[in-house]
């Protein structure tokens, strides 16, 4: 008995040491293999790499549950690609050419559909730069990410300047548009112009606050209607042109017209068209939201840019056919549009795109463009870029809730200000920061893969970005001197801001 429990205690005993020799050498090993993973990433990081983003802090598929993280966790992937498609087209307005297609039109000496077909292409060279960088950083910090990771600190903080300068004036632009346009609704001229702007921000904050999710089901909506309307007007316009009404009929020179086809008018025309592209790039603000990974931002944008390109053609195709004279965008050089609408479907049509054209503005645009800014803000807001305040998220509602009523707060103030300069002054602005930026992306693809990393893949890391710089240099350029002077001035104040901190105030900008 008793060398039974000798036995027993000796073995006990060696299992004891075993176990801890176990522990001790898993111990050492784990510890190697932390010491080998971080100098792997080490290494990675000096060879010039994608150093770890936003993407892997608290939030995301490889941290722990954002439920349990802190305020300042991450967000949540929870967007497919569909979802992100949805979002782009919604900030870009299928039905935008409503607007601005009396302009386009006549700015085109009446080949409003070939302006738009040479604008989609111009404008998917800066897709395609968009779908190299996003892999390679995925970060909702969009292009502010992706220039201070590549190219600097200094110029990625200029470049979300630039992009503040876009999406905090984007959103007043479409509420003032979109109450300029009710102020033509018989029975709504006598309401100003500003009650309409409050009443689309309130709605728009409100929405923003209860997380992506509420946005991105008003925004399956919003789509839904805005495309109902387009395929209205094309049928409608179909069976006027089958009709013969006016002269009306399917030509060829509906898309060019060679006597009337000059180079420089159409590049005017184009510049104008472009400027109903430029708001793909909010989806890259999604990036940490995505559940098909990096890629699907980039394949994502894609499909908006080719998406709206035919929508786009097919609509004022079928417009130049039903009114082949030009007589009635003459005669309505502001909105020749909706009374084409009136023509070929009724003064009941004609009022259903002047409304769906306010709510996909005033609505709808408006808080895709809150949304986008208040990530950006968000992600500056963790890197030290912006006041940290900003980097706080809503893990309940998975919101950048701060940034969020900043942005408000922001486009409150402005608003008075902007009404005063007009809706087309206020537009250019933010086009300013647009373009600006899109320029910037494409230049960083340039130095950070063909010549820094020296992947040398001539067409996506070289010509494309090239001929995407060119493009919006150009479109640039043709927004006036107003715009010009403001954007320039807006950039210095950058500049300033970014010397002052990092210079006097020794202040430390962190993206890891």
């Amino acid at each position: 008995m008793t060398t039974n429990s000798t036995n027993t205690k000796a073995t006990a005993a060696a299992t004891t040491t075993a176990a801890t020799n176990a522990a001790t050498t898993a111990a050492a090993s784990a510890s190697a293999n932390a010491s080998t993973g971080t100098a792997s990433n080490a290494a990675l990081t000096q060879k010039g790499d994608a150093a770890p983003t936003s993407a892997t802090k608290p939030g995301s598929p490889n941290s722990k549950s954002s439920s349990s993280s802190s305020s300042s966790g991450g967000f949540k992937a929870t967007l497919t690609v569909f979802d992100m498609v949805v979002y782009g087209l919604i900030f870009m307005v299928p039905i935008a050419p409503f607007a601005i297609y009396g302009q386009v039109f006549d700015a085109s000496n009446g080949m409003p559909a070939l302006a738009y077909v040479i604008a989609m292409v111009a404008m998917l060279f800066t897709a395609l730069s968009f779908g190299v960088m996003v892999p390679i950083f995925p970060s909702s910090g969009s292009i502010f990410t992706y220039t201070s990771r590549g190219m600097g600190k200094g110029i990625g903080f200029v470049t979300g300047w630039l992009m503040i300068l876009q999406y905090i004036i984007t959103p007043d632009v479409m509420y003032i548009m979109a109450g300029n346009a009710l102020a033509g609704v018989p029975g709504l001229g006598h309401i100003p112009i500003w009650v309409w702007c409050l009443l689309f921000l309130a709605f728009v904050t409100l929405v923003s606050l209860r997380g992506i999710g509420t946005t991105m089901i008003i925004d399956r909506i919003a789509l839904i209607g805005e495309l109902i309307v387009l395929g209205l007007f094309i049928g409608f316009s179909v069976f006027f042109i089958i009709q013969g009404h006016n002269d009306a009929a399917f030509s060829a020179t509906a898309v060019i017209n060679p006597p009337e086809f000059n180079v420089g008018v159409m590049f005017s025309a184009v510049s104008l068209c472009a400027l109903s592209f430029v708001g793909f790039g909010s989806v890259a603000t999604l990036t940490e939201e995505s559940k098909a990974g990096p890629m699907g931002p980039g394949r994502a944008m894609l499909i908006i840019v080719l998406v709206l390109g035919a929508l786009f053609f097919t609509m004022c195709f079928v417009a130049t056919c039903a009114d082949p004279s030009g007589n009635i965008m003459k005669s309505n050089p502001t909105n020749g549009f909706y009374v084409l609408a009136g023509v070929v479907g009724g003064e009941w049509f004609m009022i259903t795109c002047e409304i769906a054209n306010v709510l996909a503005l005033g609505v709808f645009t408006g808080l895709a463009a809150q949304t986008s800014i208040a990530r950006i803000l968000y992600v500056m807001g963790q890197a030290g870029a912006m006041p940290k305040k900003f980097g706080r998220m809503n893990n309940r509602t998975n919101t950048p809730t701060v940034a969020t009523l900043f942005v408000s707060l922001v486009s409150l103030v402005l608003l008075v200000p902007l009404i005063f300069v007009g809706q087309d002054i206020a537009a250019k602005f933010s086009n300013f920061g647009a373009l600006s930026s899109y320029c910037l992306l494409n230049i960083c693809v340039i130095w950070y893969c063909f010549i820094k990393r020296k992947e040398h893949k001539p067409f996506r890391h070289l010509i494309f970005p090239v001929l995407g710089a060119v493009i919006t240099g150009i479109i640039l350029v043709s927004l006036g001197w107003l715009p010009i002077t403001v954007g320039v001035v807006w950039a210095v104040i950058g500049i300033v801001v970014y010397l002052y901190a990092t210079r006097v105030r020794h202040h430390t900008i962190d993206l890891s």
